[in-house]
């Protein structure tokens, strides 16, 4: 199976969904707040240029990022639908998290009250915990790399961002 085929059995394509709004962009890509046509979900979709990819020599960032996000299923950590790929772009339908980042949130509120700091930081551990159990380094610590709301709760940290995460191979026993 290719790494960028999608998750499950389903056919999917950037047909399968409809374009709402741009949500951001990065130096490589952009993500969209898109809608999956049968079943009326909102999901985050991760546009790539597979020629800035390549240009810049990213392939493994992205290539990691789905990689890191196809194993994880934590509550706290940003849950990856779908993933594929047309000629020239790489899609990753992720989570929508309707909250904003922590760094918009701290911007706007200058600072969190300690009950809402502790909420946050509690959870951010939790996630990282989770990915140390799987051996995987998150190297990009930063506010952000925190989106606020998913599901049920809107209050909820979730991490994003896992091009620069390393699996961790102890050098003694080679895991």
């Amino acid at each position: 199976v290719h790494p960028f085929s999608s998750i499950e059995e389903e056919k999917i394509n950037p047909s399968s969904f409809v374009c709402h709004a741009l949500l951001g962009k990065g130096s490589f890509g952009e993500v969209y707040l898109v809608e999956k046509k049968n079943t009326k979900t909102l999901y985050a979709m991760k546009v790539l240029s597979k020629d800035k990819i390549m240009g810049q020599n990213l392939v493994k960032y992205a290539m990691t990022e789905r990689n890191v996000l196809s194993i994880t299923d934590h509550p706290f950590i940003v849950k990856l639908s779908y993933a594929f790929q047309s000629h020239d772009t790489l899609f990753l339908i992720l989570d929508y998290c309707p909250g904003g980042d922590l760094a918009q949130h701290l911007t706007k509120e200058k600072k969190f009250s300690e009950k809402r700091a502790k909420l946050y930081i509690s959870e951010i551990i939790l996630a990282l915990e989770d990915l140390h159990k799987r051996d995987i380094i998150f190297r990009d610590l930063k506010p952000d790399n925190f989106l606020i709301g998913v599901g049920k709760n809107q209050t909820d940290i979730n991490i994003i961002d896992f091009g620069l995460s390393k699996r961790f191979i102890n050098p003694c026993t080679g895991d």
